[in-house]
């Protein structure tokens, strides 16, 4: 018989404990409130409980051990999740905080420490490893490299962030900037505005939305601090017992996020060549339930996988929603790439429409201002969560916006960034090649179908190589569902940039078979 007991980790929160001094040597489970404390109490005696048996056993030979002696944090400094958690990491090697060779958190029991997804772990350690900070070994986990392995490692090319090229708009913004700090009256600036903006601003913003088809008075036009802002007042202003969103099967994550927290159920609907399928969409209303049913669905470029609804889908949409009464979230913030002859569902269905447009997409990713029109009878439900969520908008921010509007400059940047999406999605087309509906498509984001353990492992092999990609899980609201794939960002990196990485992921599909991570 053994000469002591062991003690393993099986998840936050959760240790096994093998009694090894029982004829009969069984495994407990308890909660623990640290490692740190289970390793006090754990020197002399500890009490356990097993089907609401007490079980006793003597702990003075155990050996608890530690997956890791970081205490998991993110970096204080804003970005994504995943450059955040990755900071952190660093701040504290740097520190001194964590030695070399420690042993880091696997990827699953991080994300459920931090409340991350796994995914966003995957991406955090990839952009260690590249530097150099930490390595991984396999089938053991992944270790905080000695001074010897952290070479100078060249810049990650980032094809997950979807925004149009900064250096389109940057000069414009910094000419406007200029300008601003010459001939603006800070007295006009040094009071609250209401919240729904500036009225002059939103008027201006009134006719930039008749441009894209819509037609929105601009009283009825609500500013928001961008398309997510936007897209939480909607979600918010409809919630209620039973909520649920039904929206594409695999769909932008921040409407993902922002459903959940309104208290809404996913219920996703199947997709195809042209978005969302309505008899797909008619099957799930009528299945369910009481309570608030809100369709989300982007039409114009659908984030992640480019798909565009023609006229005649638009209207089917709409009719199905009309015939369940159920409201509508219109995502149209890639409005500057649809055909002219294609309406808004906003357009085709006001009364139940909430519509969502910004100019992050349209214009630069600097300029953070989104617009929310609600359908009338939701309007004061709409100003009343953005009052909650917002006291207003930086007039400073909208007034950019404005300007650019009225002076042709929003025109400008648009024909800009549309000729510069072609020239971008032709090199896409050259290194990749790719089934004819990518080249078809517009915009800086184009998806690639793969099966969900290819889309895994080349999203790994891609982060190695230093090319980070947007993962399927974060993408998905069904984590289950079988469509499944990785969507490439083509805006943000330079134009050489982008062609290394594209490149790199062209080697990373060809190649789909490396040894499955440690996780």
């Amino acid at each position: 018989m053994p000469e002591e007991s062991s003690i393993r980790l099986l998840g936050p929160g959760v240790i096994e404990v093998t009694s090894a001094y029982s004829a009969s040597a069984r495994s407990v489970s308890a909660l623990y409130a640290g490692i740190s404390a289970t390793r006090a109490i754990m020197r002399h005696s500890v009490t356990l409980w097993r089907n609401r048996h007490r079980v006793s056993c003597d702990t003075s030979e155990v050996r608890v051990r530690d997956p890791s002696p970081w205490s998991p944090r993110l970096s204080d400094l804003p970005g994504p999740l995943h450059e955040r958690l990755a900071r952190g990491l660093s701040e504290d090697i740097d520190a001194g905080v964590v030695d070399a060779g420690a042993r880091l958190p696997a990827h699953r029991d991080l994300a459920a420490r931090l409340g991350l997804a796994t995914g966003t772990v995957t991406k955090a350690y990839a952009r260690l490893e590249h530097r150099g900070l930490v390595h991984a070994v396999r089938g053991r986990g992944t270790f905080v490299s000695g001074a010897e392995r952290r070479a100078p490692i060249p810049e990650i090319i980032d094809l997950s962030v979807n925004a149009p090229p900064p250096q389109v708009g940057a000069r414009l913004l910094a000419d406007t900037l200029a300008d601003l700090s010459r001939t603006l009256d800070p007295v006009a600036f040094a009071s609250y505005p209401d919240p729904a903006g500036v009225p002059h601003h939103r008027s201006a913003i009134s006719s930039w939305l008749r441009e894209q088809g819509l037609d929105a008075p601009a009283e009825r036009v609500l500013l928001t601090h961008g398309a997510q802002h936007a897209l939480a007042v909607a979600f918010a202003a409809v919630a209620g017992p039973g909520g649920a969103v039904f929206t594409e099967s695999c769909t932008y994550p921040g409407a993902l996020t922002a459903a959940r927290q309104a208290g809404h159920a996913l219920v996703p609907v199947a997709t195809d060549s042209r978005g969302m399928i309505p008899a797909a969409l008619e099957v799930s209303l009528r299945r369910r339930g009481g309570g608030p049913r809100i369709v989300y669905v982007t039409p114009t470029l659908h984030n992640p996988t480019g798909a565009t609804m023609d006229a005649r889908r638009r209207r089917e949409i709409v009719g199905v929603c009309r015939k369940h009464d159920a409201a509508i979230v219109e995502d149209d913030v890639y409005s500057l790439f649809r055909q002219p002859s294609t309406a808004p569902l906003a357009q085709l269905a006001p009364e139940r429409t909430f519509y969502v447009n910004g100019f992050s997409k349209s214009l630069t990713p600097a300029l953070r201002v989104g617009l929310l029109v609600a359908p009338e009878r939701e309007d004061a439900g709409a100003r009343s969560v953005l009052q909650v969520t917002s006291l207003a908008v930086s007039p400073l921010m909208t007034e950019i916006a404005a300007r650019w509007i009225r002076d042709g400059t929003a025109r400008s940047i648009g024909v800009a960034l549309r000729a510069e999406a072609e020239e971008r999605r032709a090199l896409f087309a050259a290194v990749l090649g790719g089934p004819p509906a990518h080249r078809r498509a517009a915009g800086f984001h184009t998806w690639l179908p793969l099966p969900r353990a290819d889309a895994d492992r080349v999203v790994l092999r891609c982060a190695r190589e230093g090319v980070l990609v947007t993962p399927p899980a974060v993408l998905m609201a069904d984590p289950d569902a079988p469509e499944s794939g990785i969507r490439v960002c083509l805006g943000a990196p330079s134009p050489a940039q982008l062609d290394r990485g594209l490149r790199l992921l062209k080697r990373a599909l060809e190649h789909r078979d490396p040894a499955a991570p440690v996780v």
